[in-house]
C-alpha cells in the first residue's frame, strides 16, 4: 500500500470529506481533487491486492497491468487532464499530471518490456516508479497547502 494514498484519506477526511447526507456538494476543483484521489486509493488497493510476492513476475504482472491497472489509471489522468483549475491550483494540478503521467510511462514500459523481453525496459520500469512516489510526495505537500487555504 503507498504510503501517501492513506495521507490523502487522512487529508480528505479531515477538510470534510464525509458530507452530511442532504448537504450541498460544491463541485470546485478541490472536490474534483478529492473524488479522484479516492479512485486513485482503491485502485491501488486493488494492485495490492492482487500483486504479491506469489506475482511479481513479469509474466504475472504484466497482464494485470495492461487490462485492468493502466486502463483505470489512463481513465483517472483523461479527467485531470479536463479539470480546469483557477490560478490557485494550477500547481496542484500540474503535479498530479506528472504523477499520473510517470505512472502511465511506467506501466508503458512493464507491456513493451514483456512484449520485447528486455529487462532494461524492466529496470526503467521500477526506477519510474520510484521517481513516480517521489511525485507523489510533492503532490502531498502541495494538495496540503492547498487545502489549508482553502
Amino acid at each position: 500500500m503507498r504510503y501517501w494514498t492513506w495521507v490523502f484519506a487522512a487529508l480528505w477526511i479531515a477538510c470534510g470529506g464525509e458530507k452530511e447526507a442532504g448537504a450541498p456538494a460544491p463541485k470546485g476543483y478541490m472536490d474534483e481533487v478529492q473524488q479522484l484521489l479516492l479512485e486513485l486509493r482503491v485502485l491501488d488497493k486493488q494492485i495490492a491486492a492482487q500483486i504479491t510476492a506469489d506475482t511479481l513476475e513479469a509474466d504475472r504482472i504484466v497482464p494485470l497491468i495492461r487490462s485492468q491497472f493502466r486502463p483505470a489509471l489512463a481513465g483517472l489522468r483523461q479527467r485531470v487532464g479536463e479539470f480546469r483549475p483557477d490560478s490557485a491550483y494550477a500547481g496542484v494540478n500540474g503535479k498530479l499530471l506528472r504523477y499520473l503521467d510517470l505512472r502511465l510511462q511506467a506501466y508503458d514500459l512493464a507491456i513493451q518490456g514483456a512484449q520485447e523481453r528486455q529487462q532494461e525496459l524492466f529496470d526503467e520500469f521500477g526506477r519510474l516508479q520510484v521517481q513516480a512516489e517521489a511525485e507523489g510526495r510533492k503532490l502531498e505537500e502541495a494538495l496540503r497547502q492547498a487545502w489549508q487555504q482553502r
